[in-house]
């Protein structure tokens, strides 16, 4: 029997980007296309950009939020090269190449997309849930040198977000790979994310903790969040049942053979 209940929305945007004039990366593209594959299997409906220039992320992020509504869960992620920029951070597009007219500070300004501004566009439509996850500042080098701002700089969650990075604030990814195909953060969310019945904030945990002894602690996701409910992108069901949660209110119809998908 179908529920009468208003279907809750799950949309994604998720941008990767290998191919940069300067500093190319190996497994972005991957990462982006295998969570993809894997948030659609999970019923999201997903937006996937590739190596996108400037203008061509600024559009798909329009026509991404144009058809944003109140009550759905939104999922933001991007690979790539991140910079942060005076205590702001960006996001570097794959026509970025640094002609030194002016100083590169002033030029991130004007060849970059902010963080800030991707967020507000978001925020503006009132959605229920935000995630924004960035997995971006991949560096080829293990490096801590105090001289350098490596890294995404912290920023802090509104209502109902929760934002998580590859690497603690300040500090580079590493562009390595375990698995000849995804990067560090990417394979272990890939092996977390369609588990049934799991809070989204203990999902991260899980990553971290797996990126953590990977990389000998060398790279530890970190995350912040405003969230006041459990998230659950995979409801756990059994056969006939409609999903709905009194921790959080997100109603999705499955059968038993759609659960086993996930689970087995």
């Amino acid at each position: 029997m179908t529920s009468n209940i208003p279907h809750q929305r799950k949309r994604a945007l998720i941008v990767g980007i290998n191919k940069y004039p300067r500093n190319p990366l190996d497994y972005c593209l991957n990462d982006a296309e295998d969570l993809s594959k894997a948030l659609q299997r999970i019923e999201f409906d997903v937006s996937l950009g590739t190596n996108c220039n400037r203008k061509e992320f600024l559009d798909l992020i329009e026509s991404f939020v144009q058809v944003i509504q109140r009550n759905d869960l939104i999922l933001f992620y991007f690979a790539g090269h991140g910079r942060q920029n005076q205590d702001q951070n960006y996001l570097i597009l794959s026509d970025y190449n640094y002609d030194f007219s002016t100083t590169e500070e002033n030029y991130i300004v004007e060849h970059c997309v902010n963080v800030q501004y991707i967020m507000k566009k978001i925020y503006d439509k009132r959605c229920r849930v935000s995630i924004f996850l960035f997995d971006c500042c991949r560096n080829y080098v293990r490096t801590r040198a105090m001289d350098m701002k490596q890294g995404l700089s912290p920023m802090c969650a509104r209502s109902e977000t929760l934002i998580a990075y590859s690497c603690a604030p300040g500090e580079a990814a590493l562009d390595e790979t375990k698995n000849a195909r995804n990067g560090i953060f990417m394979q272990n969310l890939l092996k977390h994310i369609e588990i049934p019945n799991e809070d989204f904030e203990q999902v991260l945990k899980s990553v971290a903790r797996d990126v953590k002894a990977q990389t000998d602690g060398f790279q530890l996701p970190y995350r912040t969040s405003s969230l006041t409910e459990l998230v659950y992108l995979v409801p756990h069901l059994v056969q006939g049942q409609t999903y709905f949660s009194t921790a959080f209110p997100f109603f999705v119809k499955h059968d038993l053979k759609g659960v086993l998908k996930y689970i087995g």
